[in-house]
């Protein structure tokens, strides 16, 4: 599964359903392989990401601003806040750089068709391959009902390209504050930040004009190299299972790598 939008999605979770009610959205990605569903519980200004098989992958606690992200095969943990994050991309991007200049010598006397070709065959690490369209979202007149709410489809396309389509509903329609909104919207800015800074600033586009527009999905369809990932989302209120915020038992920390190591 691709699940690009999962994160935006995990922290949209914030903002469910009120402040008092403990919430959960379940959603459900289909693509080529299959079939997963994720469950993102809120409750006490926490939100957890479960896999299928009931555990935690993602943990994000509003009032500490800090991620958690977890590997259960490995047993271990790690703890992301924004400065981390901004030193990431920052590195990620110095990173970048420095393949692009070793490509472009490396291209230095091949054919235009012979660039295109290598572009094509290594996508974004190639220099000159990230599109230069524009991106723009797009209201298409078209409605639909999903999980018994009805909805509008709107698409984001890069040029000529259709990137993502949603199916969205007012944000009255779920119940959710508009001060929780104002809090999501800060923190999707500092995620478009750290996106952007490693080159891809429309990924968070989609979400971020969703929750200035004050709407939410109840179904997203992603298209990426020939395939098509399906999201559909329901809202319901629901206690968390007890503990899911917390780390396993016998969970190491890991720390997380410095750019230089490489």
């Amino acid at each position: 599964m691709k699940t690009k939008s999962l994160l935006a999605l995990a922290v949209m979770g914030v903002v469910s359903l009120g402040a008092n009610a403990d919430s959960m959205i379940t959603v459900v990605s289909q693509d080529m392989d299959g079939t997963e569903t994720t469950k993102i519980y809120v409750a006490d200004g926490k939100t957890v990401a479960v896999n299928a098989q009931g555990q935690a992958d993602f943990i994000f606690d509003t009032k500490k601003n800090l991620a958690i992200a977890l590997n259960h095969e490995e047993q271990q943990y790690v703890h992301v806040n924004s400065e981390q994050m901004q030193k990431m991309a920052e590195g990620i991007g110095q990173m970048q750089q420095q393949m692009q200049s070793m490509m472009e010598q490396q291209m230095q006397g091949m054919s235009e068709e012979e660039k295109a070709q290598m572009r094509e065959m290594m996508g974004g690490f190639m220099p000159g391959a990230k599109s230069n369209e524009e991106v723009r979202l797009n209201e298409t007149g078209k409605s639909d009902k999903i999980n018994g709410q009805s909805c509008k489809w709107i698409t984001l396309n890069r040029g000529d390209e259709l990137v993502s389509e949603a199916c969205v509903v007012s944000v009255k329609d779920v119940d959710i504050a508009d001060d929780d909104f104002a809090t999501l919207i800060g923190f999707l800015n500092k995620m478009r930040e750290f996106a952007s800074q490693m080159g891809d600033n429309d990924e968070m586009m989609l979400n971020q004009h969703l929750l200035d527009k004050k709407l939410l999905p109840v179904q997203i369809k992603d298209y990426e190299d020939g395939e098509t990932e399906i999201s559909t989302l329901s809202f319901a209120q629901k206690s968390a299972p007890n503990g899911v915020f917390a780390i396993p038992d016998g969970y190491q920390e890991m720390q997380m790598p410095a750019m230089e190591d490489f």
